[in-house]
């Protein structure tokens, strides 16, 4: 027997996170365009076949989409006192051990776990150099949707998000700057 609907959704919507994955390793590339426009065909694929909404949680909504979040180019980097690491090949401290940071070993990109840190600070900026570190959430005020809804909007009515429906607008090179609208 076939995959149900349900797994379908959930393989497409697993999809559209992997595909804005792509889009972050891909920043700075010849390819970015061609990733961009990927991820907003699935988020349109999406959208048509299984619906999309935004999160209402805590009294407030959210945009939790992979697609629409995308478009925002930022992401975040953090200040930090690392206690205690490991290298991912061989676990022991990286200052240890003979294998270099970035490169492959037996399939396996050699990374620094950080096991013990003190956080400093976290900064939101253009290019993390973690590049999956992007806001993956993000309110939506009450009050700018009862300006856009009307007077019947009240807060926890479920709400539909038609985003991917529409053509994009191209992406957010510059978050901190206010788009015109």
């Amino acid at each position: 027997m076939g995959a149900s609907i349900a797994e379908a959704e959930a393989k497409a919507r697993s999809s559209a996170k992997a595909l804005r994955s792509a889009m972050n390793w891909l920043e700075d590339s010849e390819d970015f365009e061609q990733a961009h426009r990927v991820l907003d065909q699935a988020g349109r694929f999406i959208r048509q076949n299984f619906g999309c909404s935004l999160a209402f949680k805590d009294g407030e909504y959210r945009q939790e989409c992979p697609v629409a979040l995308a478009h925002n180019r930022i992401g975040m980097s953090i200040g930090a006192i690392i206690k205690k690491a490991s290298c991912s090949i061989c676990r022991s401290d990286p200052h240890d051990c003979s294998h270099i940071m970035g490169r492959i070993y037996g399939g396996e990109r050699c990374v620094r776990v950080i096991e013990e840190a003190e956080l400093l600070e976290v900064s939101l900026v253009d290019r993390p150099s973690m590049l999956d570190a992007r806001i993956l959430s993000m309110s939506i005020p009450n009050s700018e949707l009862r300006k856009v809804l009307g007077p019947k909007f009240w807060p926890g009515v479920p709400l539909s998000c038609d985003r991917c429906l529409s053509d994009c607008g191209g992406v957010n090179d510059h978050p901190y700057e206010s788009r015109p609208t």
